[in-house]
């Protein structure tokens, strides 16, 4: 008879997280530049006409839209959808062996984040120009190559919505009320499609005024949330940042001191991420000012860029190494949470300061190696780093750092038999 362990590299998860860190790296640095060349041949093959008759800046910025908002679609969406929403469900369907898992449920992702992209513009597309995929996908002149690109800022920041809408509903509303009152993956659908709506709620209600340019006359009809969309990603991204804390090592703190049940638990989670997010940026900002963090990058997106890095340590803390410290490590349970909340803070805030200086050489940040693939910039960047550890974690499940053997048992022997 078979029956598998799992067997680690190294026994201290500090030194798991360490290695797994250091390949995450070294898997996003190569990466973003394999992604972006792809990308531009791609689309640079699709939309060749219209490439070849705009402006080359607004070439660039085409290309650039594309390849954020494949890789926005195809990773994050989709690893948002299998693996918090559906959990993981059908990771193991062909094998459940690594690394065969991994790429799998990778390709698994690419076509569910493919679909979701063309259902999206099919479903838009008749009446919305800039959503049309003649017009995302190949557009013939310069007037059409301007108007895919407002079709792709749109359509890339859908992605926004899916963040501050479809997590929350697993790490603070722990898929209420679907959770145990179906079986998977009908729990998940149910979850996929009450979030799904109102995900496209905050899109319409917030990206389409901040992005879209929609006049009647000379008169701007929208007006911004914020004021500004740098400002708003500020918010935004500091509201995930709180929203997290309870799934990935706060243990359901801080909203589990106010409520202790669905869905009263989550709305208290909920309330407490606007709070932080309208809190949080208004606490960063003198600081980024006062030390001209960014050197000279608009003050609201390095506000953004550092909560992104505390959200990417956060993350990293929780995937690589698994929440440390553990229980058996330090018993009392708040002790535990502040102690993570503390490693979450300084990790991130340090590697937040070094990556806005450091990102203008890093090939994941602003530099595109002499090679011409777009940048991903200080915000895309550290999006790639996050979902190259979540899927090197919840697809790879860390292999070959953890990887899980077979070993041989024998057989019993009936009493009586001998």
């Amino acid at each position: 008879m078979a029956q598998t362990r799992i067997v680690r590299q190294f026994q201290s998860p500090l030194a798991t997280g360490i290695a797994a860190t250091a390949i995450c790296l070294v898997a996003v640095a190569l990466f973003w530049p394999l992604w972006g060349l792809m990308t531009k041949s791609l689309i640079g093959a699709l939309a060749e006409p219209g490439i070849r008759a705009a402006d080359p800046k607004l070439a660039a910025k085409y290309i650039s839209n594309f390849t954020e908002g494949t890789f926005f679609f195809l990773l994050i969406n989709s690893w948002i959808w299998q693996c918090l929403i559906f959990g993981l469900y059908g990771k193991t369907y062909p094998t459940d062996r690594q690394p065969g898992v991994g790429i799998w449920y990778t390709c698994v992702g690419f076509i569910s984040g493919t679909v979701a992209i063309l259902v999206l513009s099919l479903a838009l597309g008749s009446w919305w120009r800039p959503f049309s995929l003649s017009i995302l996908f190949m557009p013939k002149t310069a007037e059409e190559i301007q108007m895919a690109i407002e079709g792709w800022e749109l359509i890339n920041f859908y992605t926004l919505g899916v963040l501050i809408v479809q997590i929350p509903s697993v790490s603070l509303f722990h898929k209420w009320p679907f959770a145990g009152k179906a079986n998977a993956p009908l729990d998940g659908l149910g979850v996929f499609m009450t979030s799904t709506v109102v995900a496209l709620l905050v899109w319409i209600g917030t990206v389409f005024p901040s992005l879209a340019n929609l006049r009647l006359g000379e008169e701007q009809i929208l007006t911004k949330p914020f004021n500004s969309w740098p400002a708003y990603l500020a918010f935004g991204q500091a509201f995930i940042w709180w929203f997290l804390i309870p799934a990935e090592g706060g243990e359901h703190y801080p909203m589990k001191l106010f409520a202790k049940k669905q869905p009263f638990m989550g709305i208290a989670g909920l309330v407490i991420a606007l709070i932080g997010g309208f809190v949080t940026p208004i606490i960063l900002r003198p600081f980024v000012t006062t030390y001209n963090l960014g050197n000279g990058m608009n003050p609201d997106i390095a506000v953004a860029s550092l909560e992104i890095s505390v959200i990417l340590f956060t993350l990293l803390w929780h995937h690589l190494f698994e929440d440390y410290p553990s229980a058996q490590i330090l018993p009392n349970q708040a002790a535990r949470v502040i102690a993570r909340i503390a490693i979450w803070l300084v990790g991130g805030l340090t590697w937040g300061i070094f990556w806005l200086d450091a990102l203008k050489v890093l090939p994941f940040g602003a530099n595109d190696l002499g090679l011409g693939y777009p940048p991903a910039g200080p915000l895309a960047g550290q999006f790639a780093l996050i979902m190259i550890l979540a899927i090197f974690n919840t697809y790879f499940d860390k292999w070959p750092l953890v990887r899980k053997v077979s070993v041989s048992t024998p057989a019993q022997v009936p009493v009586g038999a001998e």
